[in-house]
């Protein structure tokens, strides 16, 4: 079986390692990698179409491509569920708590399928799957992951300290608010697109989002100077995220998110307004003590992230995430 995988990066190379050891063909776009091969190439006698893009190509690329033929999304970033409607049934999406080097190496993980197809595609002996046909829950989960990360860098939080898990789960709360009023299923966030992603991502100084948010902590602007093309840094999709959810009349967020909304107005370098208090707090002293408070404690995934080393001054950056 024939399948095009848009995005050439370490987590799409993984993704169609697997595909090609399953006996699948695998044909990459990435017009950055392989300038020379166009998009009508790559998708020629294609059955499957993956996008493990950077989310801010793929509403472009979408335009290309057929509806009759499934399209599975595993970039993790602010794409809506509404983007995918002309597919039905044929879309799908591959989610959840692993790095592209965990793939590579064949590390045991779970990840999240929201189609039989999906399981199919990328079985094997050390992967293993939890299932939902909740498409718009674990989108978003995908995407606010990304910004939690940036705040627990930003923060310095590590794994197993009890600022980290209050953070987790307090960050946990948020986003099963906000699946539910964009109606998901809130239990979609206790699933590996959910909580293991959110934990091992917050949890790993050499993820982008965590990485951006130890540079942001020394530099207020630099959310700012990354949106405006003035500075060059790795795609980092918690920043696009950020930029993105203005701009889409579809998404919903009128629950009470404190963390989430300190952590966007320390992006955009911005004073905070505090929701209990109603008066403004100094993003440049924020602490890390989050501010909603779960009444329940939420379990740790079953296999916890590392906890990472201190950061070195320039931390190694992941591209997976």
């Amino acid at each position: 079986m024939k399948t095009t995988i848009f995005g050439a990066g370490v987590f799409g190379t993984a993704l169609g390692a697997i595909l090609e050891e399953n006996g699948h063909t695998v044909e990459y776009y990435d017009p950055v990698k392989y300038p020379e091969k166009g998009l009508t190439e790559a998708t020629t006698n294609s059955e499957i179409n993956i996008l493990a893009c950077p989310s801010h190509a793929a509403p472009k690329l979408m335009l290309f491509l057929p509806h009759d033929k499934p399209l599975i999304c595993a970039s993790k970033g602010f794409l809506t569920d509404a983007s995918f409607k002309p597919w039905g049934a044929n879309f799908s999406i591959l989610s959840g708590g692993a790095f592209a080097a965990d793939l590579m190496q064949k590390h045991p993980a779970v990840l999240t399928a929201t189609s039989p197809l999906v399981k199919e595609l990328f079985k094997t002996s050390w992967l293993e799957f939890d299932e939902t046909t909740d498409n718009v829950g674990v989108l978003i989960c995908g995407a606010l992951k990304n910004i939690y990360a940036i705040g627990s860098g930003y923060w310095g939080l590590t794994y197993g300290s009890t600022d980290f898990d209050d953070f987790i789960n307090s960050a946990l709360t948020e986003m099963k608010a906000i699946v539910q009023e964009n109606g998901g299923k809130p239990a979609t966030v206790d699933l590996s697109c959910g909580l293991r992603d959110l934990v091992i991502t917050c949890a790993s100084a050499t993820s982008r989002n965590y990485d951006f948010g130890t540079k942001l902590k020394k530099d207020p602007e630099l959310g700012l100077k990354y949106l405006s093309g003035a500075v060059r840094l790795p795609t980092t999709e918690g920043i696009t995220t950020v930029a993105q959810i203005p701009r889409t009349p579809s998404f919903k967020k009128t629950v009470s998110t404190p963390i989430l909304d300190r952590i966007i107005a320390l992006i955009n370098n911005e004073p905070y307004l505090a929701t209990t208090t109603g008066e403004e707090q100094n993003t440049g002293e924020e602490k890390a003590t989050p501010v909603s408070q779960p009444t329940t404690q939420t379990p740790k995934p079953a296999t916890p992230a590392p906890q990472p080393a201190a950061p070195a001054p320039n931390p190694p950056v992941n591209p997976a995430s």
